[in-house]
């Protein structure tokens, strides 16, 4: 069986000593990463870990964190992948929820004397006289990661072989990547996003600066930082958020310019990008070419678009990848259909399949005349006002058109008689009142879509990935809207 390790063999033996991975003074060429796999594969057969066993990765260091993935496929074992931000606990019941054999890690935790799980601390893999394991072929599930638990306990996604090559591939042909390519990654190996592009760059052979770094928390200066290794690096493309790209383009715009001017191609995932932002970027690099895909743990890069190519198309995620069918179901949930979809969850089998073999993602979508699909939210975050239902981004979308408006978020809060009613958390980049923003929206929306509160705020509660944290809203929302209630009441 063909998978993503035959490719650190086929570059370890055909261009062995050509530098690959690249972090901070660490320089791994091809034949020293694949030497280290191999030797890493062997202590762990020696630690009793067979095929199929699970092995769960809680490494910091990111050509560690490499390291053992690649070492656990190679001991025909399934790799777990997890943030390294994460805490023992998650650890705990990763390791629990899956029967792992094993936990590799290269932390310091006052929890490990007491921790209810095997534990291999990364090893010291100069040492010559390890044995070196190399498997006949992988074992077909190629690695898990756990979706984000939005919608509950988190859920261990199956990723098979297949299902990593096919999405290398469709990512090498979405970006345009060639040989020549160089890229730094600073969004998580443990997220589709970062290790679909180390993937992409070990199959294809090309140099890898690994910055150590975590996106969400990036200080100005570790931007700062990351633009000057673009620039030193002669990097020619990478993977963002719309977070990242908008804190570039407004708050270090004109390094942004200076120092990306010869990257040929960016990327963006996780959330939609707004329009706004998207015209800012394109006027900002006019030789840059910048796209987005919309996916899913479950079935990455289902969607994409290059938005050079497609002006008239900015607030939609794009047309279907190659390969991969998409159609919207009668509630208006998005289905999907491909190489690119899991083979099932951990301990829940095909859970999520239709009987028809769609896999139902939970988003709310829709497809134009032109085959674009539009994702306008989650299933569960629709809103119902007195029967009456709608999407945030119905409201959001409008809000954000508002010139003092920086960011916003919209969710369905309880209400006694109604069912629900609209609330609307806002981050101002100039004065405006509620009052103000309601008549706005007004003006513009159906009346049950007008949010009944409006709260201001610093900053949008958002997940690791930069997706908008819609259940610690609703908390947030209604804890305040309790303290406006029982204010009242004392007046």
């Amino acid at each position: 069986m063909d998978s993503i390790l035959h490719y650190l063999d086929l570059h370890a033996r055909t261009q062995g000593d050509r530098e690959f991975l690249v972090l901070d003074d660490e320089r791994l060429t091809f034949a020293e990463l694949a030497t280290r796999v191999q030797r890493l594969a062997g202590v762990l057969r020696a630690r009793g870990v067979t095929r199929g066993d699970r092995v769960v990765l809680y490494l910091a260091r990111r050509t560690r964190y490499l390291t053992a993935y690649l070492a656990a496929m190679a001991a025909e074992a399934i790799p777990i992948h997890l943030y390294p931000e994460r805490p023992p606990s998650f650890i705990d019941f990763a390791a629990s929820h899956t029967g792992a054999a094993l936990v590799i890690t290269d932390q310091e935790r006052e929890e490990w004397p007491s921790f209810p799980h095997p534990l291999l601390h990364y090893p010291d893999l100069s040492d010559a006289s390890l044995p070196k394991v190399w498997p006949e072929e992988c074992f077909d599930a190629a690695y898990m990661m756990f979706t984000s638990g939005t919608t509950g306990q988190p859920k261990a996604v199956i990723t098979t072989q297949q299902n990593v090559l096919f999405v290398t591939r469709t990512l090498i042909g979405i970006a345009g990547m060639t040989r020549d390519d160089r890229e730094v990654i600073v969004m998580p190996l443990g997220s589709t996003g970062g290790l679909g592009h180390f993937h992409s760059n070990l199959l294809l052979g090309n140099r890898t600066i690994l910055l150590p770094y975590f996106f969400g928390s990036m200080t100005a200066a570790e931007l700062e930082r990351m633009l000057e290794v673009v620039a030193d690096e002669a990097i020619t493309g990478f993977l963002s958020t719309p977070g990242m790209l908008g804190r570039l383009a407004t708050q270090h715009r004109e390094l942004f310019r200076e120092k990306a001017r010869n990257v040929r191609y960016i990327l963006s995932n996780v959330c939609p990008i707004r329009p706004d932002l998207v015209r800012d970027l394109l006027a900002l690099l006019p030789n840059t070419r910048f796209h987005t895909y919309y996916g899913l743990t479950e079935a990455s890069r289902s969607v994409y678009q290059c938005y050079n190519d497609q002006p008239e198309h900015l607030s939609a995620a794009g047309r279907p990848a190659p390969g991969v069918s998409i159609t919207i179901d009668g509630e208006g949930e998005v289905l999907i259909k491909g190489g690119n979809v899991m083979a099932g969850y951990w301990g829940r089998g095909r859970d999520g399949f239709d009987d028809d073999g769609w896999f139902r993602t939970g988003d709310l979508g829709s497809i134009d005349a032109d085959g674009f699909l539009l994702i306008k939210g989650r299933l569960r975050d629709n809103i119902n006002v007195d029967g009456l239902k709608f999407v945030p981004r119905d409201v959001e979308d409008v809000l954000l058109q508002h010139p003092a408006v920086a960011d916003c978020a919209v969710v369905g809060l309880p209400d006694p008689i109604r069912f629900q009613r609209a609330g609307a958390m806002v981050v101002l980049k100039e004065q405006a009142s509620a009052a103000e923003l309601e008549t706005f929206c007004r003006e513009r929306l159906d009346f049950y879509k007008v949010p009944a509160c409006f709260y201001f705020a610093d900053a949008i509660p958002r997940s690791e990935l930069g997706k908008i944290d819609r259940d610690a809203l609703i908390k947030m929302m209604s804890e305040g809207s309790a303290a406006a209630d029982r204010a009242r009441e004392k007046d």
